[in-house]
């Protein structure tokens, strides 16, 4: 099949679609991101793409920390809000209902309402252009109790092109192609 070359972006375009949250107990933002991926497993390294201009950005320049927080289908509406409205005109967690929780570790406020959330410290920022990639060390991770119980993250949220879905068939586990 031909192929048509086209302008340079940054497709893929899809990936998780996380609530990440910086600041302390008093103030804080929490904003929504899709740019963000696993870059290290020992020691374990998160990285999220965050534009200067945005509210969430001081506060994770100021406090060097943040929390990826990862939810379930259920709260793709407060997913949304959190990433349609500035912090600095709203209170995000109080326009979308959401509950903070102290990180044990830096004292980044949690969402608790999320399934999974992992407590990062910057180690390190590097300046891309229209973003600056924060690498986060994850200090702390929290799970719910379905999670504990091995049943995995229930129906986290997915984005692509503009749209939020809900992951869809299992195709197989990692190692599938050794089993033919």
């Amino acid at each position: 099949m031909a192929k048509t070359v086209t302008t340079p972006g940054s497709a893929p375009g899809m990936g998780a679609a996380v609530l990440i949250s910086a600041g302390t107990m008093d103030a804080s933002d929490v904003t929504t991101i899709a740019w963000i991926g696993t870059l290290c497993s020992e020691p374990p390294v998160i990285g999220i793409g965050v534009r200067p201009a945005r509210w969430l950005h001081h506060f994770i320049v100021e406090t060097g920390a943040f929390v990826v927080n990862v939810p379930d289908t259920k709260h793709v509406r407060e997913l949304d809000l959190c990433g349609t409205v500035s912090g600095k005109a709203h209170d995000k967690w109080a326009l979308a209902r959401l509950t903070r929780e102290e990180g044990t570790v830096t004292g980044t406020p949690m969402v608790a309402e999320c399934p999974l959330n992992l407590e990062c410290r910057v180690r390190e920022t590097v300046h891309l252009g229209s973003h600056d990639l924060f690498l986060g060390e994850v200090v702390a991770s929290y799970t719910d109790e379905g999670t504990r119980r091995g049943s995995g993250l229930h129906d986290p949220v997915c984005y692509i092109g503009g749209k939020y879905w809900k992951l869809g068939d299992l195709l197989g586990p990692m190692g599938l192609s050794r089993t033919e």
